[in-house]
């Protein structure tokens, strides 16, 4: 069974070697947000059905399809979860662009907090 658009990317996970980098960079993003959004839902944070089942061309749609152009980008997966039991308890997950984190992201990251 295949996926949408990316006819080269079986559901299962595998991934075609000659896909173009663009197109293999969505994928692996829209992977991770995917899993981040399922293990938030695991661990008792509220996310919607909608954020756990969305398609990939949704995720294109909203977030767009040139990551050699940074859209999407790793800032696009950012996403502020509370929890169920206690909305007072919240979740900040990010995934920076730089390898290393300095001080200068840390503050910013703050801010954004």
């Amino acid at each position: 069974m295949y996926y949408g658009i990316f006819e080269k990317i079986p559901l299962v996970g595998r991934i075609a070697l000659d896909m173009a980098d663009d197109d293999l960079e969505i994928y692996k993003l829209w992977r991770v947000r995917k899993t981040c959004m399922q293990m938030c839902h695991d661990r008792g944070y509220l996310v919607t059905q909608e954020e756990l089942d969305q398609p990939l061309e949704s995720f294109i749609e909203l977030h767009g399809d040139k990551p050699s152009q940074g859209r999407p980008s790793r800032n696009d997966l950012t996403v502020l979860v509370a929890h169920t039991d206690d909305p007072t308890d919240q979740l900040f997950v990010f995934f920076p662009e730089e390898p290393k984190i300095g001080i200068k992201t840390i503050k910013a990251i703050c801010q954004q907090m």
